[in-house]
């Protein structure tokens, strides 16, 4: 700890008895040993006390996320989260009808710059993919001409 070798120590130990004497010695060294004690435990004390605190902080910290996990859950609602992916839906299928209805227009003597794409136009995955329909929400069929077929 000191690095303190046994030749010093015996340096140490002559000077003591010599400025203390050899009667008073035993007395100082008791002295000495209970002062390092009071030190040590006072040492432990506190390094026990802020364990406790900081074990208390990760307490505070792990309450406070579980009681964040809890009133997250209390707040759960999967009928509201249901309404509001139905919204959503209902909201994105408007945009899938138009853009269902302009296609077979312009293939039925529209431009040519809006006609469904050929093969040698590239074709984006966008206008390849449709929004879902609903069975319940299926438009009446329409009739289909032999250009549109092929």
């Amino acid at each position: 700890m000191f690095d303190i070798g046994w030749t010093e120590l015996l340096v140490i130990a002559c000077i003591a008895i010599i400025v203390v004497g050899p009667k008073d010695l035993p007395r100082m060294l008791r002295t000495l040993g209970q002062t390092m004690g009071k030190m040590r435990r006072m040492s432990r004390e506190f390094q026990s006390t802020f364990n406790d605190a900081l074990r208390e902080a990760e307490q505070q910290a792990d309450i406070a996320d579980m009681k964040k996990q809890v009133e997250e859950a209390a707040n759960f609602n999967p009928l509201g989260d249901l309404k509001k992916s139905i919204e959503e839906d209902a909201v994105k299928k408007p945009a899938a009808k138009e853009t269902e209805t302009a296609k077979p227009a312009a293939a039925d003597g529209g431009s040519a710059d809006t006609a469904a794409p050929g093969p040698s136009a590239p074709v984006t995955p966008t206008e390849t993919s449709a929004a879902p329909v609903e069975p319940e929400t299926k438009p009446a069929a329409k009739p289909v001409s032999e250009d549109v077929k092929a």
